[in-house]
């Protein structure tokens, strides 16, 4: 793109003396160097106004002339107009032809002025010398019959007006040389010019000059020049913007356009591209014989805008289903038999469902005026001991950023009865991965502890009152079985039977007192060194009495570990009985003992009907009992007293099973 800089190198090298003012004080902000000499001025005018570098031309009307041109923005031209300027020291008046062009911007102000001019006095002083030929050769007729002395001299003077006339033809030749080197100039301006220009002639639009920017535009090459517009281009027969431009011819009107669409053909493929254009008639003494046409093309930028006006009605769609969809979540929100609350990252409530309201008491307002650990209320484990911060469900969700899941605890208000909630949390990720909050949501679990409390409370009693007579009814039994003979038929089988009723009533009720023990944290641990496959295969020995399971030890055989004996003996057959229970038909039980970093790792694999994946997680749970299609007896705290034991020793303890393939509990313990 060439720039104001490289305009006016080419304008001063124009042999026309050219001059452009640039401001209503008809300032100069160039001048080349023909323009500078009619003036008698050197380069030093420029930046200065027309009639600070010219003081001489006051009083004279060319100044007027330029303002009046700024004004209207209509062109000025002069023909053999007389100006005094001083040359070389000296005044001096010539005779010049000049025109004064308003150059406007798109909207039409006079942004500058273009001042041509040409000094004609040659050919104005030519112009007389011929008339005052014409009279003296007049008068040298009307001298032939008086004299011919005279008319030799009037040849001589005539000799003298040829010679001075050959001299105004030369000027006239060198002036016409000097136009068409003008017109050469504009072709080259017009070529070189960094915005496509089409220049038309005639009222059939012919094509005159195309520079390359608007031959790159039309796809077309230098073969269009000379021909009219319709007959080289035909598929612009009938648009809009082509019509318009005979319009212009027609009225002498210029028009301008932006954003205008074009059809045009591309390799055989008709395509639309948009244009802004200006239109302006081309005048030779007032009557129009052309038109120019100035285009640039501005496809990216339509098409740009019209995506981004896709773009943001498809963001205005996005937006409103985002806000449909957020009212659902709210209306689901509101109507949830669940507490949710939403914190951010410093625990701080920001979100409270009217269920949370609900359960804790409070309002919106007080609700959001709290934190979880604000010392208004009090947290509390099951058992009724004070939970730590660091254990609260939330702050362990925004310090590690893993989720918690069925975490129950008491929440002690100051002025109304405790509450139990059973609490899940899940953290909320930032953009950047970090931990922005954490979402909660929680339910009232204080009827279903108060029941099982009260549960407990009754086996406890129960089990305490059925233990003495049990024991004493054991001890009669015992002995009444010494005193009738084995021969003594059914008094000795039904007082066999008796014994192994008593027995299982027994362990029933010595497995409702472990389970008050462990509920209550009462039971002790007292640890001892020994080796676990000694344990396992003492504690299995009554399976493999039966004949009905295979039990096989597999693994590091000659581990030694320190625990309680008795309590690991006890998680060992119970997990082994549940094997038995739940695949009577899998007739291989596998115990597993591997050691792993700090740790053993004891596994109890049956190849029975497996667990469900949604129970899996509850088998632990006191008095929770999966379906099965096996009818077996229990109350459903096996599992649950095995995990506390388990617990209470440090170690963690799971299940893995899949449905038709079997189950494998585990447990592990500490290595000291």
């Amino acid at each position: 793109m060439i720039t104001d800089h490289g305009l006016l190198q080419i304008l001063s090298r124009s042999k026309d003396a050219t001059a452009v003012y640039d401001d209503e004080n008809l300032r100069i902000r160039f001048a080349n160097d023909a323009m500078l000499t009619i003036w008698g001025k050197n380069i030093s005018v420029v930046g200065k106004t027309f009639e600070e570098a010219i003081p001489e031309i006051a009083g004279q009307p060319f100044g007027g002339l330029l303002k009046t041109v700024w004004k209207t923005g209509e062109t000025y031209k002069a023909t053999e107009m007389p100006a005094t300027l001083v040359i070389d020291g000296e005044q001096k008046t010539s005779f010049f032809d000049f025109e004064y062009c308003a150059i406007k911007n798109l909207v039409g102000d006079t942004i500058a002025i273009l001042h041509t001019a040409a000094d004609v006095s040659d050919r104005k002083h030519a112009r007389e010398q011929l008339g005052i030929k014409h009279i003296r050769e007049q008068e040298l007729m009307d001298e032939l019959s008086a004299s011919s002395d005279r008319i030799q001299r009037a040849n001589d003077d005539l000799s003298a007006i040829n010679r001075d006339l050959n001299a105004s033809n030369e000027n006239i030749s060198r002036l016409n040389t000097r136009l068409l080197e003008s017109e050469m100039d504009f072709r080259r301006l017009v070529a070189q010019a960094p915005v496509a220009i089409l220049v038309f002639r005639g009222p059939e639009l012919v094509i005159e000059l195309a520079n390359p920017p608007m031959l790159e535009i039309l796809h077309k090459d230098a073969s269009i020049v000379g021909r009219p517009i319709l007959d080289s281009m035909p598929e612009l027969r009938g648009e809009p913007a082509v019509a318009l431009i005979f319009e212009v011819y027609r009225t002498g009107k210029g028009s301008n356009g932006y954003d205008v669409p074009v059809k045009m053909m591309h390799h055989g493929v008709t395509e639309i591209r948009y244009f802004n254009f200006c239109y302006r008639p081309l005048l030779d003494n007032g009557v129009v014989v052309g038109v120019m046409d100035l285009a640039v093309e501005v496809t990216d930028q339509v098409l740009a805008r019209m995506n981004l006006e896709a773009i943001i009605a498809e963001k205005t769609t996005l937006e409103e289903n985002l806000r449909a969809n957020e009212r659902r979540l709210q209306g689901i929100l509101d109507t949830m038999a669940e507490g949710v609350v939403i914190v951010d990252h410093s625990g701080r409530p920001i979100y409270a469902n009217p269920m949370a309201q609900k359960i804790m008491g409070l309002s919106e307002t007080q609700f959001l005026d709290r934190a979880y650990n604000d010392t208004k209320w009090q947290n509390e484990r099951l058992d009724g001991s004070l939970l730590p911060i660091e254990n609260h469900p939330m702050q362990v969700v925004l310090q590690t950023g893993m989720a918690i899941y069925d975490q129950e605890i008491g929440v002690v208000f100051p002025d109304r009865e405790k509450i139990f909630i059973s609490v899940n949390a899940a953290p909320l990720i930032d953009a950047h991965e970090q931990v922005s909050g954490c979402i909660v949501t929680f339910t009232d679990v204080t009827n279903r502890i108060k029941t099982l409390r009260e549960k407990d409370d009754f086996i406890s009693v129960a089990s305490h009152e059925l233990k003495t007579p049990l024991t004493s009814l054991k001890a009669s039994l015992q002995i009444l079985s010494r005193l009738i003979p084995a021969d003594a038929g059914m008094q000795a089988k039904m007082v066999q039977q008796a014994n192994r009723s008593m027995d299982k009533l027994s362990d029933l009720v010595n497995v409702l007192l472990n389970t008050n023990k462990v509920s209550q944290g009462q039971f002790q641990i007292h640890k001892t060194t020994f080796i676990l496959a000694d344990l396992i295969s003492d504690c299995c020995q009554h399976v493999r009495t039966t004949g009905t399971h295979t039990v096989r030890l597999e693994g590091d055989l000659q581990l030694e570990i320190m625990a309680d004996e008795q309590l690991i003996d006890q998680v060992i057959v119970n997990l082994v009985n549940n094997a038995v229970k739940y695949a009577p038909d899998s007739k291989d039980i596998i115990i597993d003992v591997r050691r792993e970093t700090d740790a053993v790792k004891i596994s109890v694999t049956d190849f029975g009907p497996g667990i469900p994946a949604e129970k899996q997680k509850h088998i632990f749970d006191r008095y929770y009992r999966a379906e099965h299609n096996i009818q077996v007896s229990g109350i459903g705290l096996g599992l649950y007293i095995c995990a506390e034991i388990i617990r209470k020793h440090g170690g963690r303890i799971g299940v893995i099973s899949e449905l038709g393939k079997g189950s494998t509990l585990w447990f592990t313990l500490p290595l000291i």
